[in-house]
């Protein structure tokens, strides 16, 4: 489980294909933090490392992804070079500063627009009808791992706005209009919509 705050870019150095995809991925993480088996987000997946070194001032991991992970998200268009939002898991007591975020994707969709205002940068991103139940203004949302607030919601799209902070530490200011974007629905509305649901009966 995750808090949707990013602790590092990360950076892809290496790709292996063997039926699944692994990613060999340099960042400046805590080597102690990289523990084998351990979670970890990579933006907004939650995958297990499953090897890990150092290398000059990096530290560097491997995670694998599944057929099913590559279909779901965008991992499957990273490229040697690409960046990566990542966090590793919750430990008991530390600080939510977002929400809960599980690293279970709903959806890879598309970025509609992107536009300055101010200092901040204001994102329109694709809804697909299957998560609309799940998203209101004022609520949450993972986007490529980031815990974001839903500025407003119009049919099939829905907005939100990237601080300066945020932009300095995730990969949202290298981003472009018709890439895919990884979506985790709120968990806590998800369970909302289905009680709702199945109240209905």
């Amino acid at each position: 489980m995750f808090s949707g705050i990013i602790e590092d870019i990360g950076e892809v150095f290496k790709i292996k294909k063997d039926g699944d995809m692994k990613f060999f991925i340099l960042t400046k993480i805590d080597y102690k933090n990289l523990k084998i088996g351990s979670s970890i987000s990579c933006n907004g997946v939650c995958l297990t490392v499953i090897k890990r070194g150092k290398k000059k001032k990096n530290n560097w991991f491997v995670i694998t992804a599944s057929k099913e992970t590559l279909l779901k998200s965008n991992l499957g268009l990273l490229k040697t070079g690409s960046f990566i939002n990542l966090e590793t898991s919750l430990k008991v007591g530390d600080e939510i500063s977002g929400h809960l975020v599980f690293g279970h994707i709903d959806k890879s969709v598309k970025l509609i627009s992107r536009k300055y205002v101010g200092s901040s940068l204001s994102l329109k991103i694709e809804l697909p009808f299957e998560l609309k139940n799940f998203i209101a203004t004022k609520g949450s949302i993972s986007v490529n791992g980031v815990s974001l607030t839903i500025n407003d919601v119009n049919r099939d799209v829905f907005g939100v706005n990237i601080i300066p902070h945020t932009l300095k530490t995730t990969t949202f200011d290298k981003i472009r209009i018709n890439e895919l974007l990884n979506l985790e629905a709120d968990m806590i509305a998800r369970y909302v919509s289905n009680y709702i649901d199945i109240n209905k009966l």
